[in-house]
């Protein structure tokens, strides 16, 4: 066999077992790429959409929140049941009418299909009253099912699953509702409703390969895509890790499954994405790739074939001459046809093969780098609580490397104090946990000023279960330290006393300050006053408007959730002020006792 053909033949065989070799690496690598892909996709959506369902479930809890915060709308359904009892139907319909009209809104109509106030008297009030909206005021409402479960939640809300319509006269819609108990009586209950149709905008998704299916905390389907087998997802929801997608079969497909837990809720969705969509972007990968090799392949053998012929056309060249030479022309020089330095040119092309490799990376950092920082500036957008607790950690080991247990102590309370005040699922508190927050403040606080410094705190164990707003005593704490001793030196004291007597319960806050003045005090009354008329009046929310964390608005959260009983006093003492805040018991008759001093 000629050099050529065994060098064609090398050559041929290796150029063949490479492509070989990189087609079913490549293969192998994009198979669990896109697997990989899939998963994390899969995971997201179902995050995204647990997410999702729990904001618009939020909505529909915010519409009863405002109806239970509004006096009037509070004091009607409570009334209406005394005028039952009397007969005053005049009133009654006057009281009915303050609900139609507060949850008569362009807000409610524009994103919920009807919010219902009826009790099991025959009272009902509806959002929307007219067309085919127009309402069965004449339902038998003990045939609702869902009246007993919402009467065992005491005030908390209840999601009820996809259900028909039953107040419509002229056309039943396939609704699922938010419904809640108002508590203090038999005064009724709010039911929020939301057309089933309008759970496709939430969960529904853009890639038609992929399915969804979610489930109330009872197992009642929530929602479903089209062409799902719901036995057999059911099956696979409570099998497998949380928010981890996994291959499983459903009608016997090999699919992609995913689950994930809304957190204030707990709807369950499954996010299930087909293997046939999965592998189809696949499947076309490896077409083009094996056209991709096999253009290679045959690009590569035209060059091995003109590079056989280059490195033996030399060899050629010279056992010509090396046949034809005698002693006659021992002498002549050798001439060897095409006598280039291929090892010379290999390495020029090499070179200019690095320099377009070169290129390539370059512009590709420059890609890199410009979607790194995309991803940056999103994540910064993102920063949250979590960033302080970790940077809290951090300082805390530094202090254990160090030796420093006060630094641990500190950095502890400190982020117990940040978990406490940025927890806004929870918007009160109970005593114990209030106390609990004050100590951890006034454990910082001695960290700053040290011997200047006293605080006692007692509280009898029968108030701990009361509920409070959150941060009220660490303001009232805070408010003397930091008026009580301007310019002041000397040791401050402060007291912190609660106790619960047949008036009710309270907290009283002492120190031996400088006091305070008359006309800082009687601004101080007005500022109440005017907060306490602006509650009672106003029907909207107004928590908003309230902000700050001064002592006119800490006894206005305290109004907000206890109206008329709560109870509130500052006066000088011979040395210093005290603040009491409480809540003075209810009598039978509705009248309110003590005087919270």
């Amino acid at each position: 066999m000629k050099f050529r053909t065994k060098l064609i033949l090398g050559f041929s065989i290796v150029v063949f077992l490479i492509s070989a070799i990189l087609g079913v690496v490549c293969y192998q690598y994009n198979s669990r790429r896109i697997t990989e892909v899939s998963k994390q996709n899969i995971e997201f959506y179902s995050r995204q959409l647990a997410d999702s369902i729990d904001a618009s479930v939020d909505s529909m809890k915010q519409v009863t929140d405002y109806i239970l915060s509004d006096p009037d709308m509070l004091y009607a359904m409570q009334s209406m049941t005394k005028y039952h009892e009397t007969g005053n139907d005049t009133e009654r319909k006057k009281q009915l009418e303050v609900l139609t009209t507060g949850i008569s809104m362009v807000y409610i109509n524009r994103n919920f299909y009807r919010v219902i106030i009826f009790n099991e008297m025959g009272d009902v009030a509806s959002s929307t009253n007219t067309g085919e909206l127009i309402i069965d005021k004449e339902r038998d409402v003990s045939n609702i099912n869902w009246l007993e479960k919402a009467a065992e939640l005491h005030g908390k809300t209840l999601l009820v699953g996809p259900h028909e319509d039953g107040w419509s006269v002229r056309k039943s819609a396939q609704v699922y509702s938010l419904v809640r108990k108002v508590q203090g009586g038999n005064f009724g209950y709010i039911e929020v409703q939301n057309r089933v149709e309008a759970l496709d905008k939430i969960l529904q998704l853009p890639d038609s390969n992929v399915m969804v299916e979610a489930w109330l905390p009872d197992g009642t389907l929530l929602y479903q895509s089209e062409n799902i087998n719901d036995q057999e997802v059911i099956g696979y929801q409570n099998q497998g890790e949380e928010g981890k997608a996994r291959t499983v079969s459903i009608d016997g497909q090999k699919q992609i499954f995913a689950t994930a837990t809304s957190k204030n809720y707990g709807i369950q969705v499954a996010v299930i994405q087909s293997s046939t969509g999965v592998f189809q972007d696949l499947k076309q990968s490896v077409i083009l790739a094996a056209v991709l090799a096999l253009g290679s392949f045959v690009v590569s053998m035209m060059m091995v074939v003109f590079i056989a012929n280059k490195l033996s056309s030399p060899i050629i060249s010279l056992r010509e001459q090396m046949e034809n030479t005698g002693i006659e022309n021992l002498d002549a020089e050798p001439m060897i046809v095409d006598a280039d330095d291929e090892m010379v040119a290999l390495g020029k092309s090499y070179q200019k093969l690095l320099n377009r490799l070169n290129e390539s990376i370059i512009k590709e950092k420059r890609l890199s780098l410009l979607q790194l920082q995309a991803q940056f500036d999103t994540l910064q957008a993102q920063v949250n609580p979590h960033f302080l607790y970790n940077v809290l950690n951090v300082i805390s080991s530094r202090g254990i490397a160090s030796g420093d247990e006060e630094i641990c102590e500190i950095c502890g309370s400190l982020a117990a104090m940040l978990r406490y005040s940025t927890n806004t699922v929870e918007r009160y508190a109970t005593v114990r946990e209030e106390v609990e927050y004050l100590e951890k403040y006034i454990f910082l606080l001695k960290s700053r000023y040290d011997h200047r410094l006293e605080v006692e705190i007692s509280c009898e164990p029968e108030i701990e279960g009361e509920i409070m707003p959150k941060i009220v005593l660490q303001q009232l704490v805070e408010n003397s330290i930091q008026h009580g001793f301007v310019n002041s030196m000397s040791v401050m004291r402060i007291k912190v006393r609660g106790w619960k007597d047949e008036d009710g319960w309270f907290f009283e806050v002492r120190d031996n300050g400088q006091g305070i003045t008359a006309d800082v005090l009687e601004d101080l009354q007005t500022k109440i006053e005017k907060i306490k008329n602006k509650i009672l009046m106003k029907r909207s929310n107004i928590e908003m408007e309230i902000g700050g964390m001064g002592i006119a608005n800490t006894y206005a959260r305290m109004f907000l959730l206890y109206s008329d009983q709560t109870a509130f006093s500052m006066k000088n003492l011979d040395e210093g002020v005290c603040v009491t805040i409480g809540v003075k018991r209810k009598e039978a008759d509705g009248s309110v006792s003590g005087n919270g001093s």
